[in-house]
């Protein structure tokens, strides 16, 4: 039923497979930079700036609240052959981090990167009205999560929200940024009207050719 009705929302908003990165494959969607480019990521060469990473956080609880609220949580696991981790401990991981139980469903797929290796995605869903997760330490790992050495790095553009009645679709993809994608310009442009100061400069102009036709 999870996975049915958040492949029906993804249909629905234009990224029937959900393929990375979400902004570029999504007909409306808005990224927002969480990241404050005011700040310094490193404060030394290895010494990560803490304001930085509270600012990262707050903006993503920012947006998520200004969503919300969310039905479902996907989590994608993506394993190559290379990878030796063991699945069942990552699974462990997030639920405890999350203090959710185990997945209520869970599918997996063999597909190819890009460079044609094989790899397998594992689809892991919660419903969020049944068991909501805890969302900021989530988010936490999730800023943390490109820092080598730093985070659970298999949050990495791994984690979705999606609302499928409304057909939203939350994305924070590591400390940068945070995709928004709706079924129309008009289910999300209070986001980039109230927001503004927050999309990401390097794609507005593709924002602007999408919310001001």
């Amino acid at each position: 039923m999870l996975l049915e009705r958040t492949f029906e929302t993804l249909k629905i908003i234009g990224n029937e497979r959900l393929q990375l990165p979400i902004f570029y494959e999504s007909p409306v969607s808005l990224r927002f930079e969480t990241g404050d480019p005011t700040l310094e990521i490193f404060l030394t060469e290895k010494k990560l700036n803490p304001k930085y990473l509270r600012s990262a956080l707050w903006r993503t609880s920012f947006l998520y609240e200004k969503v919300a609220p969310f039905d479902t949580l996907l989590w994608v696991l993506y394993r190559t052959p290379d990878l030796d981790t063991d699945v069942d401990e990552l699974i462990d991981r997030f639920c405890h981090l999350c203090h959710l139980p185990s997945p209520a469903e869970v599918y997996q797929q063999e597909v190819t990167t890009a460079a044609e290796d094989p790899m397998t995605r594992i689809l892991l869903f919660w419903d969020m009205e049944d068991t909501p997760p805890k969302i900021q330490p989530l988010f936490e790992e999730i800023v943390h999560s490109d820092f080598k050495g730093l985070g659970f790095r298999e949050l990495s553009s791994a984690v979705f929200f999606f609302d499928t009645k409304r057909h939203l679709l939350f994305h924070p993809y590591d400390d940068r940024g945070v995709d928004v994608v709706g079924k129309t310009t008009e289910d999300i442009r209070y986001l980039y009207e109230d927001c503004r100061n927050w999309l990401l400069d390097y794609d507005i102009k593709r924002m602007e050719e999408v919310f001001e036709k």
